[in-house]
């Protein structure tokens, strides 16, 4: 068997220490973690947490819950948007609103100034300058070239008759 952590298959261990894996790869990964002290370590802990899991019992639900819940929620149901947005910063005292404003205007102040829209720098020239008589001698070469091509392409045409 590879090594589940080497292979990042760490699923498997999660599941062997939750009693979720067949027989027969349980029995493979028995053997695995006989050689491996990292594997054995974490199936260790994985299974200390399923332990603890299972010995983990709820609290028993109060008896109004459920009233006292659905009170509260058609409570907020009727506020308006912008009391529902307001509504947490109303029962901020002021010793704790007064320095948070002056932060968040501290803040606002500070990005104001930092900004600077940047000039863009002049680009400078990089291209050669082009005279019209090497303009003339390009566009006499292609022409050449032209000639060349059809003339290549007349004879491969007439070669290939033969």
């Amino acid at each position: 068997m590879n090594c589940p952590i080497k292979t990042r298959n760490l699923e498997l261990l999660v599941d062997f220490a939750a009693g979720g894996l067949n027989p027969e790869t349980a029995s493979a990964l028995e053997r695995h973690l006989a050689g491996c002290d990292a594997c054995r370590s974490m199936a260790a802990d994985q299974t200390a947490v399923w332990k603890a899991l299972d010995a983990w019992e709820a609290p028993p639900v109060s008896p109004g819950f459920d009233r006292r819940l659905y009170r509260r929620i058609d409570e907020v149901a009727r506020f308006s948007w912008w009391e529902r947005l307001t509504r947490a910063f109303r029962r901020m005292p002021l010793s704790q609103a007064v320095p948070l404003t002056a932060s968040a205007g501290l803040l606002l102040m500070a990005g104001l100034l930092l900004h600077r829209p940047g000039r863009i720098p002049p680009v400078a020239s990089r291209g050669e300058v082009v005279r019209a008589n090497q303009v003339e001698r390009t566009l006499d070469d292609l022409e050449l070239l032209r000639q060349f091509g059809t003339a290549d392409s007349k004879e491969s045409a007439h070669s290939d008759a033969m």
